[in-house]
């Protein structure tokens, strides 16, 4: 078998190596759970949707448990099927607009017209499900803003088959993630991503900031928790699940991670630089940020050596090597995230393949560079919509 170059033996085991350090990191840190008390009357829901009517219903089902019809805000954004008449039959107050302005200003539209104190932001896919909104965690200074436990639907709601081979893979995708946001984000009050499906904000804050958010679509729950962040507030972790529709075959993954995502990613980097080098951020934030700046270096190198690797029939059995390496990383991640109120581990089938699926994110994450490059500079649909218009229904 042909050696393997020694520059390559070293790209691959040093991105091994961080990826492991991260992992440990994040990983290693405090398990135990935020108390607080819930006093709902203080929020209102605001759910933007687009073509939602047929997710709503089990969403506001939940939801009315918590907050009353007549404190939920829809936003119908350019919606063509009856995504506004559901929502008016259950009662929640709406708006449409006959044009799509997307998500950001579907939600800025909303807020505006909140007079509660804190702002409960929902997907339209998103059920509530036993959760508590942590409203004394804001109303007692404890911090501005709260994410949830968010995890993929296990039911097979309007079609989201959510126990199928690739629904297993991306709970445990994501239960690792929220593990990550109870141990060591929480610690720093320094959640960097809180998620679309649900967050819990100050309505004085999202008003405040709205004018810096870009209003581009892919990330927009990213921009707004890194925008809130750059403005010294405090964001932690409430272990409260909700769950929330996933892709249920690859093609529609595939697209979720090509054209959102990662996109979404690249659009944020230079604001991650400044949050990175932003002053009075504790070293976990900066840490982080750091690592986001290490994978948009070192995914190109992780693609390129796996490619030597595969096109090269002599390194071809170093591919094992590597996977293997990268399982026996996975092993502690696997041992920690468990199923919130099962307490159950991810099926094993999922520990052997998640070292391939974290290569396809690679692979994806990379190559949507130029997806990013191409939606910003060619069609100009990620280029910034900051405009006052955004409050207006047209």
């Amino acid at each position: 078998m042909t050696p393997l170059p020694s520059h390559l033996l070293w790209v691959v085991l040093f991105c091994a190596a961080v990826d492991f350090v991260k992992l440990l990191v994040e990983l290693l840190g405090r398990a135990e759970d935020r108390r607080f008390r819930s006093d709902a009357s203080l929020v209102t829901a605001v759910i933007p949707s687009k073509n939602g009517a047929k997710r709503l219903p089990s969403t506001l089902e939940e939801l009315t448990r918590l907050i009353p019809a007549e404190r939920i805000i829809v936003v119908s954004d350019g919606s063509t099927d009856e995504t506004a008449e559901v929502a008016r039959a259950a009662g929640c107050r709406v708006y449409s607009f006959t044009r799509s302005k997307g998500k950001a200003s579907a939600v800025n539209f909303a807020v505006f017209r909140v007079s509660t104190p804190f702002t409960l932001l929902l997907d339209d896919d998103t059920r509530m499900g036993n959760a508590r909104i942590p409203t004394a965690l804001l109303s007692e200074q404890a911090c501005d803003a709260v994410a949830f436990h968010v995890l993929p639907d296990r039911r097979s709601r309007n079609g989201a088959l959510g126990n199928n081979f690739l629904g297993h893979l991306q709970r445990y995708e994501y239960g690792k993630s929220m593990e990550v946001g109870k141990r060591f984000q929480d610690f720093a009050q320094s959640v960097s991503c809180v998620s679309g499906a649900a967050g819990l904000f100050r309505t004085s804050d999202l008003n405040e900031l709205h004018h810096d958010h870009t209003t581009v679509f892919q990330g927009e729950d990213l921009q707004r928790t890194i925008i809130h962040l750059l403005h010294g507030k405090r964001i932690v972790f409430a272990n409260e699940p909700v769950w929330t529709v996933v892709p249920h075959d690859w093609g529609q993954w595939f697209k979720q991670r090509m054209l959102g995502w990662y996109p979404g990613f690249y659009h944020q980097f230079p604001n991650m630089l400044r949050l990175m080098f932003a002053r009075g951020q504790g070293w976990r934030l900066r840490y982080e940020m750091a690592y986001n700046t290490y994978t948009v270096l070192s995914d190109p190198l992780k693609l390129w050596s796996l490619g030597v690797l595969l096109v090269t029939p002599g390194l071809r059995a170093w591919l094992l090597v590597v996977y293997l390496l990268y399982l026996a990383f996975e092993l502690y991640s696997w041992w920690v995230v468990r199923i919130p109120g099962s307490r159950a581990r991810a099926p094993l089938f999922v520990l052997l393949v998640y070292p391939l699926y974290g290569a396809l994110n690679t692979i994806l994450r990379s190559l949507s560079l130029f997806v990013w490059a191409w939606l910003r500079f060619v069609t100009g649909s990620m280029r910034a919509k900051r405009d006052e218009r955004d409050r207006v229904a047209a």
